[in-house]
């Protein structure tokens, strides 16, 4: 499809007279464009990017302009475009892009075009707020407006409190305030002025990177480098230093929305420039307009997940991917079925990538041993964490005699607890004791989770629900409630902990925006024990934290996966790493797993010197390529067939979860060429088929 967007003629608007042909790209799973004639009321804003209203088999759609002719090869009359949206549209080089992702990840363009673009732009404009100048007359007014209007009452004290504050900041702080900040304007005890877009150096910057940093400009020179660190952030701030006063745009990717929003905060902290943020858990409209804000070239700095690799930058001169070996950088939910490190090395093909991690992917650390990464390692000190694993094995309950004891120590000395476990509600795993199954979704096939607030059984991955206490493979009632989540271990801590302050993090209790808040609770000392998902592992050091345990490590480990070692290793260093000076509990029935002892270890070159071995024996990346193949069960022996054709290796077929009456097979060749061509001749003559390139 690319090639296509690059051979099409573009027909300059002055020509209007002439017969205007528009290639739109419809959100379709097929491979192609469709001709639509342009009328010539609209000939002068038609643009490549834009989105527009078309009829297509008797039914009004939206697509993208992907290309501008003045002929077309369809036989018979054309219908002429409908309307162009007044919405975000990608600029030539950004759909350019987009297309080339398609293309390599074998997802079709009109599909992921579609899909990438916001389809709207909220139309309020973000202010910052701040006191009059006439602080008496504020003073003076808060008593009666105390009486009288207390929600502007309470808007005022905030702002006197904080000083100048964003509507956005206030939103997330005091709920809704639009009003009330529109009746503070007209009484002139508040003003606003436009948040400055215009990137400028701050003189807090240099003051907080010669604290903070460890190392210099010289040392984070590079096109293309790993920075092996645990205290990124400084080194980050650093980099950014240099790029802004030559006016290049900078991208900042995270795994979740939950870290972006910690890093946003932490960014805008010490820069005085505007940052965007960008991600799925942001209004259509916000997200619209960050886009446009980029297209114009008004935004020039975005921290944001995977789909922020899209933006429209024109003059993109830094991109860091931090947490770079985190598996959510994957899109697993839809086509393409992208690897958004990847996608970002590409990206910067003419500026500079930074990935950073504290415990790299194997592939990635390999890959800087042999050269391709300039590697960047700090020398650091394991002394003051003090690690214990705890064999559960010896054990009984949700928490360990010695951890028990490692927090009423670290709550007796006021230090903060983080208590890690690998999955959210009350149980990991619901099973039937007749039949041994585990309850699994009827929409998904997803094995199902028990929420005892909720008391339901809850599918993590389509957000299906069911009350039903009854096994549906049997109809036994006899059911087994196995494995620790965090409703269950929040639940346990507050019966042996009545008088500390606990709070829950995860996807039930907090909203992204809220995550900084609790990381910020836990630091002041207003949270005693935290209890999250592993996206609590995820960030830099808390210097209030004493302690940290991880429950229910065993399940990462037993993880139907190649990768199953090196997640369990990643978690368990992130989450020591969050500790400055403290104690780590690390709960197992495997305290030998050469994974667990040296993450205990906080020794990444002892695991990467196992793992790699065990890597090149069972041929896994990064010694071999692979590809996840999705099709109806009864397409299995086409697809073995056109497999035999290549130098490849099919494994399967297995059921897939989230995919009801559906299979899939791994495909596994040494050369990635030969694992694509394969997969390519199977789309061609397995109608449906899905393909997934580089699964995680």
């Amino acid at each position: 499809m690319i090639d296509q967007l690059s051979s099409y003629q573009w027909i300059p608007i002055r020509w209007i007279e002439r017969t205007l042909i528009a290639r739109v790209l419809l959100l379709l799973p097929i491979d192609k464009s469709f001709d639509f004639l342009v009328p010539e009321k609209l000939a002068g804003d038609i643009a490549v990017g834009r989105r527009v209203s078309v009829r297509f088999r008797n039914k009004k759609q939206w697509g993208i302009v992907a290309a501008l002719a003045e002929k077309t090869e369809y036989p018979g009359p054309l219908e002429e475009i409908i309307e162009i949206s007044r919405g975000p549209s990608f600029s030539s080089e950004a759909l350019g892009f987009c297309s080339r992702v398609a293309n390599q990840y074998l997802g079709p363009i009109g599909l992921v075009a579609n899909r990438i673009l916001p389809t709207r732009i909220s139309k309020r404009e973000e202010r910052l707020l701040s006191i009059s100048d006439n602080l008496e007359e504020v003073l003076a007014s808060l008593e009666e407006l105390w009486k009288r209007a207390p929600r502007q009452a309470d808007l005022l004290r905030y702002i006197l409190a904080h000083g100048s504050c964003r509507e956005k900041t206030l939103r997330q702080e005091l709920g809704s305030i639009h009003g009330a900040v529109n009746r503070l304007l007209e009484k002139g005890l508040l003003k606003q002025s436009s948040i400055l877009s215009v990137l400028r150096p701050d003189n807090r910057t240099e003051e907080t990177l010669k604290k903070a940093s460890l190392l210099n400009q010289q040392q984070l020179c590079g096109k293309r480098v790993l920075l092996f660190s645990a205290n990124r952030w400084p080194d980050y701030l650093r980099l950014i230093e240099r790029k802004l006063p030559i006016s290049q745009d900078i991208l900042i990717l995270a795994p979740e929305m939950f870290l972006a929003q910690q890093l946003h905060s932490y960014l805008q902290e010490h820069i005085g420039i505007e940052i965007g943020l960008y991600h799925s858990g942001i209004a259509e409209g916000r997200r619209g307009r960050v886009w446009e804000r980029v297209r114009s070239g008004e935004l020039r700095f975005v921290v944001g997940t995977r789909s922020a690799l899209f933006l429209p930058f024109s003059n993109l001169g830094l991109i860091i991917v931090d947490e770079e070996q985190d598996a959510s950088y994957k899109q697993q939910e839809m086509l393409p079925y992208y690897h958004a490190r990847l996608v970002a090395l590409e990206r910067a093909k003419n500026s500079q990538a930074i990935l950073g991690s504290s415990a790299p992917s194997l592939e990635t650390f390999r890959a800087a041993k042999r050269g391709q990464f300039k590697l960047i390692r700090p020398k650091k000190s394991n002394g003051e964490i003090n690690v214990c694993i705890v064999d559960m094995n010896k054990e009984h309950g949700v928490l360990s005699k010695p951890l028990t004891q490692a927090i009423e120590q670290a709550i007796s000395l006021g230090k903060g607890c983080l208590l890690g476990v690998n999955r959210r509600g009350y149980f990991q795993a619901v099973l039937c004791k007749k039949c041994g199954h585990p309850l699994r979704c009827v929409h998904c096939g997803v094995a199902l989770t028990y929420h005892v607030k909720r008391a339901q059984f809850v599918c993590h991955n389509c957000g299906g629900s069911s009350e039903s206490m009854v096994c549906p493979n049997c109809g036994s009632h006899a059911l087994r409630f196995v494995g620790v989540g965090s409703e269950r271990l929040e639940n346990e801590v507050r019966n042996l902990f009545p008088q500390a302050s606990v709070s829950r993090f995860d996807r039930d209790t907090l909203h992204p925006h809220e995550y900084t808040r609790a990381i910020q609770q836990m630091a002041s000392g207003e949270i005693d024990i935290l209890v999250g998902t592993p996206v609590i592992a995820k960030g830099p050091v808390i210097p209030s934290l004493g302690l940290v345990g991880a429950v229910g490590v065993d399940r990462l480990l037993a993880f139907p996966d190649f990768r199953a070692a090196e997640r369990t290793y990643q978690y368990l260093s992130n989450l020591i790493g969050r500790v400055e000076k403290g104690s780590a509990i690390i709960q197992t029935h495997y305290p030998d797993h050469y994974a667990v002892v040296a993450a205990a270890r906080r020794d990444y070159d002892a695991f990467y010197e196992s793992e790699i071995a065990d890597r090149e024996s069972l041929f896994y990346p990064p010694f071999s390529h692979l590809a996840r193949v999705i099709l109806q069960s009864s397409a299995s022996e086409a697809l073995v067939e056109v497999m035999h054709r290549f130098k490849v290796e099919a494994l399967g077929p297995a059921p897939f979860p989230g995919k009801r009456g559906k299979t899939y097979f791994l495909i596994k060749g040494k050369e990635g060429k030969s694992v694509r061509t394969a997969c390519l001749a199977a789309r061609k003559a397995i109608p449906g088929l899905e393909i997934d390139l580089n699964p995680a």
